[in-house]
């Protein structure tokens, strides 16, 4: 343990000097008191530069790093409060090891700071600490807002401007609760969040962001659910409407395939049922047996197709031979089925399609037969997308998805889980924006092992 005299020669060039040192066994809490020796006929007044009289001597209880893990740090600095001979204007006398804004020294804060770069929780560093979470979570604001702001200007450095942007919305609370998160594609950047997901909502990222940075923009990827196309049609008027791909490929395989998947089902077991209904007591052993083995039969079928939910909607180049044999089976038997799931096929290759024109012939074929094979869930899934023919046109000239944020989305419910959810959304938002950016000591790394 430091001495009473040690301590004392920490603060020998300051203008406090150490008038105590007690540690505590109970409470685990050392604390070291400060008094202060400057002098007034050093200080002058800030606002008119007369002299200054020593008004009064406020005390402030200071965290700071412990000497010890578990345990806490405390410093009471007893000041000196000025008030001018002059204009009687009062002023605390400047604590310099005060970290700004916080009642904790820059020592702890620089801890804490390193701590939280290198991956440690505001709850973990609290109770290893002894200082409050919120005072570390606003300091974590701070680096992380330092942070943004470096990586700003190293992008102003390089003239860059964002070509290509995605959209999406993530569930921030329980309870139907939505964010609005904007991407740039190419570097993997959060340019924007903001709470909400209507169309009010996404304007205020254009009323917060400079305009001008987003003069090059040449596509937008978003999924159809939202109504954000109206709002970068009218904004972004030269940039072209992309949508998802795998929206569209996951929404066909619910709306249409899961619903005649389970409508087939359906009959098969309302087959089974009225097959069963026709014995009667005058039947012999022989067709009670026959009538029987039918409804067994149907409720094969029912079964079989209750399972092939992922083999109808995995891609057929990936499927094992036993699977490709089971779907042939059962595209044999439903011809509704067999159709949606061809039509599904035709829709994946013309996302490959990179041509606009030939895209654009492509898919307008695509949709007139959705809408001829009198099968009611792809005729109205056909109806309902066909509106926005050109967003799954434009595709081919900018093959763009949300993937990339899709996939930062799963980072953000990982960062959600940690912290058992955010109050401060301000605080969240500006995590997930720092979350995004790339990460320094990985390239640092890559560069090491490269010279290697």
């Amino acid at each position: 343990m430091l001495s009473i005299d040690s301590i004392a020669n920490l603060f020998s060039n300051k203008q406090f000097k150490c008038k105590s040192f007690e540690v505590s066994e109970e409470s685990e809490e050392a604390v070291l008191s400060l008094d202060s020796i400057q002098k007034s006929e050093d200080i002058i007044c800030p606002e008119c530069g007369g002299r200054v009289h020593v008004h009064d001597h406020p005390e402030i209880r200071l965290k700071d790093m412990p000497f010890e893990p578990d345990s806490s740090q405390m410093i009471v600095v007893r000041s000196h409060r000025y008030q001018c001979q002059n204009c009687f204007h009062s002023f605390n006398e400047v604590i310099d090891f005060k970290y700004p804004g916080t009642r904790v020294t820059k020592r702890a804060a620089a801890w804490i700071k390193a701590f939280l770069r290198h991956g440690m929780t505001i709850t973990a560093v609290s109770e290893l600490i002894g200082i409050h979470w919120e005072t570390i979570s606003r300091i974590h604001k701070e680096v992380m807002e330092e942070e943004l702001a470096k990586r700003a200007e190293r992008l102003l450095s390089r003239n860059y401007k964002p070509k290509r942007l995605a959209v999406d919305e993530f569930a921030i609370h329980k309870g139907h609760t939505y964010a609005t998160c904007v991407m740039d594609i190419d570097e993997g950047d959060v340019l924007w969040i903001g709470k909400g997901r209507a169309i009010a909502d996404f304007s205020k990222f254009f009323e917060e962001i400079d305009m001008e940075y987003l003069s090059e923009v040449e596509a937008v990827a978003m999924d159809m659910n939202a109504s954000y196309n109206r709002l970068v049609e009218q904004k972004l008027p030269h940039a072209a409407i992309v949508y998802d791909r795998y929206h569209m490929q996951a929404q066909f395989g619910k709306d249409v395939i899961g619903s005649v998947r389970l409508e087939e089902a359906r009959r098969h077991q309302h087959e089974a049922k009225e097959i069963e209904a026709r014995i009667t007591d005058g039947m012999s052993k022989a067709e009670i047996r026959e009538i029987k083995d039918q409804a067994k039969e149907e409720r094969r079928l029912y079964r079989k197709l209750k399972k092939s939910r992922w083999t109808l909607l995995r891609n057929s180049s990936n499927l094992s031979e036993d699977s490709a044999e089971n779907l042939e089976k059962i595209l044999e038997d439903h011809h509704d089925l067999a159709v949606c799931y061809a039509m599904k096929e035709e829709m994946c290759d013309l996302f490959d399609l990179r041509d606009p024109e030939i895209a654009e012939f492509m898919w307008e074929s695509w949709f007139k037969a959705a809408k001829e094979s009198k099968i009611p869930q792809l005729e109205k899934f056909a109806r309902l997308k066909e509106k926005r023919i050109k967003g799954l046109i434009a595709h081919a000239e900018h093959p763009i998805s949300t993937g990339k944020l899709e996939g930062f989305n799963n980072k953000i419910k990982v960062a959600k889980r940690i912290g058992y959810g955010y109050r401060n959304d301000e605080y969240f938002f500006t995590l997930v924006r720092y979350s995004a950016l790339p990460s320094v000591k990985c390239k640092k790394v890559k560069k090491k092992h490269l010279k290697q």
